[in-house]
């Protein structure tokens, strides 16, 4: 695989655009942004030409990654974000847990801000995992109640924050939602248990995501008013929201998301509401060796579940190996994170006005070369 920075090029071959691959295409970028993609006929010929040797695809984009490549990053921001641009995640949002404290997380925020300014960064901001979520789900962190959004004003005006995560059963987060939702931040839901009531109820105030479906959701039975039914949990309710986008962690041992789970949600939601992340992060025994579970794509803490060790280009080999067509994998890893955090008029896809963010893969999703737009 080889990466290379590009402000102006054209490049030939098959291209994924949107809903088909044209077999004989072209993608023209002038100043980092795509003046043209098409047919290979009606290409103006802009700086340097490429022929690609597969197939042309946007680059991923990934809402919700914590680390990579050995690190955290609130350890080494510029490290972790480079491990995931080798592996074609050209845009990306930073993301931070409820246990890092208020004073850590907004020096965190800012290291972000100065990576985001340097040219050729693929961070497109950060989202953030509480600490308004319910403490049942997840070890340690902040657990605030009631909530008090003015205290985190300065993450909310920052320009930086896209996503911010938290449960919408916890006391308080009604004012939360609607003053994060004042800022155009992107309201996302998880870390909950919340019945239909308290989905709908968010949803209509302005949620738009759900963190990692079917993770750290509904892990206790809910009571039932009869013997021998079910009721609507959190997933379910979150799954009838046609406003809803639903991250799901998509490992190849189905240790997150049984492949059935993901099978139903792409049935139930559409592809067109399926966002595929890494969670990417780092576990490590206490001693800070790695766990005997490294074998997996899954990270592990003491044993306990705790992200994983994905890249997007491994999730989207993962989802193409439940079925999906390559034009499907790449709504779900590039298109749809895009949309989701309201950004798809610059990234996840190779329409004209967007970044010059493409890969070259081959049939199997292996990507061969990277080229990040300046």
């Amino acid at each position: 695989m080889s990466l290379s920075y590009k402000s102006d090029y054209t490049i030939y071959g098959r291209l994924l655009l949107g809903d088909t691959i044209i077999e004989d295409g072209a993608v023209a970028v002038e100043g980092g942004t795509i003046k043209y993609s098409g047919c290979a006929g009606g290409a103006p010929v802009i700086g340097e030409v490429i022929y690609a040797d597969g197939i042309i695809a946007p680059g991923f984009v990934d809402i919700h990654c914590h680390g990579g490549g050995g690190m955290q990053a609130f350890q080494n921001t510029k490290h972790v974000a480079d491990h995931h641009l080798s592996h074609g995640t050209t845009g990306m949002l930073i993301t931070f847990y409820r246990d890092l404290g208020h004073e850590n997380t907004v020096g965190y925020i800012n290291n972000v801000k100065e990576e985001m300014a340097k040219e050729g960064s693929n961070i497109l901001g950060v989202h953030l995992e509480g600490p308004y979520l319910n403490p049942i789900y997840g070890s340690g962190g902040v657990y605030e109640t009631p909530v008090d959004p003015v205290k985190y004003a300065e993450f909310a005006d920052s320009g930086v924050i896209r996503q911010w995560s938290f449960a919408p059963e916890v006391s308080g987060t009604d004012e939360f939602l609607n003053y994060i939702v004042s800022r155009g931040i992107v309201p996302a839901m998880g870390h909950s248990c919340a019945s239909p009531d308290d989905v709908n109820r968010a949803t209509d105030g302005g949620a738009r995501i759900v963190t990692h479906m079917f993770d750290a959701t509904d892990a206790s039975i809910k009571p039932t008013r009869w013997g021998g039914t079910i009721e609507t949990t959190f997933n379910c309710a979150c799954l009838l929201r046609d406003e809803l986008y639903c991250e799901i962690i998509c490992d190849r041992e189905g240790i997150h998301v049984r492949p059935e789970m993901v099978k139903l949600a792409i049935k139930t939601a559409g592809v067109d509401r399926i966002v595929g992340i890494t969670d990417s992060s780092y576990g490590s025994n206490p001693d800070g060796t790695r766990p005997p579970e490294d074998d997996y794509d899954v990270s592990f803490v003491n044993g306990e579940l705790a992200g994983s060790k994905l890249t997007m280009d491994a999730v989207a080999r993962n989802f193409k190996a439940l079925g999906l067509s390559l034009v499907d994998v790449f709504k779900i890893v590039s298109e749809n994170p895009a949309k989701a955090i309201r950004m798809s008029d610059t990234v996840g896809s190779l329409r004209e006005g967007r970044h010059g963010d493409v890969l070259i893969i081959d049939e199997d999703i292996n990507v061969k070369e990277v080229i990040k737009a300046m």
